[in-house]
């Protein structure tokens, strides 16, 4: 074996070498991290100024006939991480479970809106309002749901528009 074939091996410059690699791989990791970072954030701006146009609401009704159309009997319109509610997504989390105390418009039965609406990002209430007026009169239905629990804890929010199974469900609500 010729000793001039082969670089010399050296432990330092192992420990070296091994050490470059290591920091190289942690600044990629960082990197990473920032942009997917500032994704959040820009996806977090994009719902917090949402608006719907025409555009956008003819697209949602095409995704409701089709949803439709296939025998499905609800569509998640969106979802969004849980930290872009106020409470981390605990509220709607929780919509299910009647409150301790009601209030006297409650009590007298009047409707209101969900308390986890307030939670949400400023953009859902958009999509609610328009729900409210325009779909709910024609027997749709709205909701928000925790659809996915990483770690034990609330993961994203999806918003859903549902509608009966028939006609014949719609008739007994």
């Amino acid at each position: 074996m010729s000793s001039s074939a082969a670089p010399a091996l050296s432990v330092h410059a192992l420990f070296a070498e091994r050490d470059e690699k290591r920091r190289r791989e942690r600044e990629a990791d960082e990197l990473l991290r920032q942009k997917q970072q500032e994704e959040l954030a820009a996806f977090r701006k994009r719902l917090d100024e949402f608006e719907l146009t025409d555009e956008r609401i003819a697209a949602f009704a095409g995704r409701v006939t089709s949803a439709f159309e296939r025998g499905e009997t609800e569509l998640m319109i969106s979802s969004f991480p849980s930290s872009f509610c106020t409470d981390n997504g605990r509220a709607v989390n929780n919509a299910d479970v009647p409150p301790i105390n009601r209030g006297k418009a409650e009590e007298a039965g009047a409707p209101r809106e969900p308390e986890w609406l307030a939670t949400l990002p400023r953009g859902v209430r958009v999509v609610y309002e328009y729900w409210e007026k325009n779909l709910k009169p024609n027997g749709f239905g709205f909701s928000a749901r925790v659809i996915n629990f990483p770690g034990g804890m609330p993961g994203d929010i999806g918003l859903f528009v549902s509608w009966p199974k028939s006609l014949a469900d719609m008739e007994h609500k």
